[in-house]
């Protein structure tokens, strides 16, 4: 708009009169009526004649009102051009060239806001030291001092985010391959409530005791899933351990099944409620916890089924006594028959050697006395 009105202003500034005298012959022309050609130039308004004062009649002013084309008014308007301009302008604009070819990246916001600070340097080094404007001079400096906060800003938003190693890796196996950024993946951190350390046949929860209050992933060990001492299922770390509660159970109710840790291991708490609040304004994120979630209890389920197919899953004595167990589950009286190689295969999906261990104990446990 600002480029069209300047633009308007100088074809208005183009326009000129043009000025001519002619003679006339005999002052009783100026009487006679005008022909009719004359009387339809004079009608349009593209010809004015007056007498000119204190004369006899020798001369009439005669002013026409041209109407150039605009490719006459711009070859005209500027019938000698001025000398380039100083080398500061010319770098200027050359640096306003390169601030429009930045791209829409956050690496892109850095080039046009660096590449507009030069330019707007190099335009009021030019009005400073060459055209001597303090206008332009004062107009540059507020330019560059604008530009260097917005590249300030986006500068310190680009700075890298890194976590904690046992976080990094949660990041790279689940979230990750979502497309999830460093950002958004900080963003979830922040509803943390803390990571908790459990130790051999320590309870995370215990059934019907321990509210719902909490999103709770494994980040190193194993833990044991149970109701009713029955044997449900293992969790391993990168997976959660109370996702189904996540879909449509509130925080004022209480588990269903008790959670025992197997080892020596590390879980990442979430206040639950915070961190729904948290992503209920992210369609993204909401769309991406859906999916992990929804993925792990399917998990879940299958692993569920199929120990209930091959035993009633009797939990053996070893995890409700204290002291120091082997961790994997044995074969004693009262236990289904493959209640043991379950779990067994459960355990080998992130231990290669627990089958040697699961087959050697068994073997044990097998053996006549």
């Amino acid at each position: 708009m600002l480029f069209l009105s300047a633009l308007a202003i100088g074809m208005i500034t183009g326009l000129q009169n043009v000025t001519t005298d002619v003679p006339s012959s005999d002052a009783s022309e100026l009487t006679s009526p005008p022909p009719v050609a004359e009387r339809a130039v004079n009608e349009m308004g593209l010809v004015e004649t007056t007498k000119l004062s204190g004369q006899t009649g020798d001369l009439v002013n005669v002013t026409v009102h041209e109407r150039p084309s605009m490719w006459d008014m711009y070859l005209n308007h500027c019938p000698k051009w001025r000398p380039i301009n100083h080398i500061f302008f010319q770098v200027a604009n050359v640096f306003f060239l390169l601030s429009f070819l930045a791209p829409h990246t956050p690496s892109g916001l850095i080039w046009l806001r660096v590449a507009l600070m030069l330019g707007c340097a190099f335009s009021g080094m030019w009005a400073w030291s060459i055209e001597c404007y303090l206008d332009a001079v004062l107009w540059n400096s507020a330019f560059i001092v604008i530009n260097f906060i917005y590249f300030s800003i986006q500068f310190y938003l680009m700075r890298p985010i890194k976590f904690h190693k046992d976080i990094e890796e949660v990041y790279v196996a689940l979230f990750k391959p979502l497309r999830v950024s460093r950002r958004q993946f900080r963003r979830v951190l922040m509803c943390m409530r803390n990571v908790r350390h459990l130790k051999c046949h320590e309870l995370y929860a215990h059934e019907k005791v321990t509210k719902v209050d909490s999103l709770s992933l494994v980040l190193s060990g194993k833990l044991v899933v149970s109701q009713n001492q029955r044997a449900l299922h293992i969790v391993f770390p990168h997976h959660f351990l109370d996702s189904p509660e996540w879909f449509g159970v509130s925080t004022d109710e209480y588990f269903q099944v008790s959670i025992m840790a197997m080892e020596e291991s590390r879980v990442l708490v979430w206040h639950r409620d915070k961190l729904k609040l948290s992503i209920m304004s992210d369609a993204f994120l909401q769309a991406v916890f859906d999916h992990i979630l929804g993925r792990d209890v399917v998990h879940k389920l299958m692993q569920v089924s199929e120990t209930m197919a091959v035993s009633n899953g009797h939990l053996p004595n070893s995890y409700e006594e204290g002291e120091d167990k082997p961790m994997l589950v044995v074969k004693k009286a009262g236990d289904g028959p493959g209640i043991t190689a379950l779990l067994n295969r459960q355990l080998q999906a992130t231990d290669p050697n627990a089958w040697r261990l699961g087959r050697i104990e068994e073997a044990d446990h097998e053996t006549p006395v």
